[in-house]
């Protein structure tokens, strides 16, 4: 009789930590939720950005190689302003010298196929 109720103990004991462990889990859930929403609400009560214009790059000062067009220098010129932002500075510009991308590229299409 002992052993059974040492056994109906330990089980109630085992159900006990799973429920808490449970509760704990969903309090956490209702916290991230919360957050969520409260972040939402800002976001939509936050001013309209979206009409403001993005900020132009710098104009470019280093004069663009005879080798590549001026066009494709200010396009070279204004991606690294979007992404590195306007405290870097291109060094050089160069045309490629030799296939290497195109055929990695072609490579890595075909070792995705599979052969029958």
């Amino acid at each position: 009789m002992n052993s059974l109720f040492a056994a109906i103990a330990e089980s109630l004991k085992f159900e006990t930590a799973m429920l808490l462990l449970v509760i704990a889990g969903l309090l956490v859930l209702a916290k991230i939720v919360s957050d969520l929403r409260a972040e939402v609400r800002g976001l939509r009560n936050a001013p309209d950005q979206e009409n403001k214009p993005l900020p132009s790059p710098p104009p470019v000062r280093a004069v663009a190689p005879s080798d590549i067009p001026a066009d494709v220098f200010t396009a070279i010129a204004s991606a690294v302003y979007c992404t590195l932002g306007d405290n870097h500075r291109i060094v050089s510009v160069s045309p490629a010298e030799s296939l290497m991308w195109s055929r990695e590229g072609r490579r890595s299409i075909f070792r995705s196929h599979t052969f029958r």
